[in-house]
């Protein structure tokens, strides 16, 4: 049920970005073929109902996506995955000493991160690129040593395309890539 109701999301999702496009061509369209009855009626119907296979064909890829990424990070994949703050308790992969240490470098290390601040021993602020482009979503992590718990907190930027263009979900996909990057696996979602 989960997974359509995610799906059902991402298709509300796709169609909202894909609203203007549709109705410049159906206007298009009707100013070419003429505004009888056959070209209207012939618009009304096929062109809502090619939009909405193209809409929902985006929304497959990316519940598809994000199902992957959710998978590979082992973190519970739900319609709040399209959120745009995503909160969610991590664990290092195993607690030992100066795991601290190895997770913070690994976040640096990374290719996707960058303006990487120390808060203190118990906290660190970053930037995180989910895409190729050079849009980024804003992270912090705090450190709970006596329990091992990492949370992460990850933030939308502007302008970002999201998971399959939808607009929506780069945060997710931000928690999903730094977990496998710092060696985290999920505790418990916290939304």
């Amino acid at each position: 049920m989960r997974i359509a109701n995610l799906l059902m999301a991402c298709w509300r999702a796709a169609a909202v970005r894909c609203v203007s496009l549709a109705l410049t061509m159906t206007f298009i369209d009707l100013v070419n073929d003429g505004f009888t009855w056959d070209s209207v009626s012939g618009e009304l119907v096929f062109s809502p109902l090619t939009w909405g296979i193209l809409t929902f064909a985006v929304a497959v890829v990316g519940v598809w996506s994000l199902r992957r990424r959710a998978g590979t990070a082992g973190i519970p994949l739900s319609v709040e995955a399209l959120d745009g703050r995503q909160t969610h308790v991590l664990r290092p992969v195993p607690v030992s000493d100066g795991w601290q240490e190895r997770v913070r470098e690994r976040l640096a290390a990374s290719e996707r991160a960058f303006l990487v601040a120390e808060k203190g021993h118990e906290g660190i602020h970053f930037r995180w690129r989910p895409g190729r482009g050079q849009q980024s979503v804003r992270g912090s992590m705090s450190f709970d040593v006596p329990s091992g718990d990492v949370v992460l907190d990850v933030r939308e930027g502007e302008g970002l395309l999201g998971v399959a263009g939808l607009g929506k979900g780069s945060s997710f996909a931000a928690v999903c890539q730094i977990a496998g990057a710092t060696g985290l696996e999920s505790g418990t979602a916290r939304g």
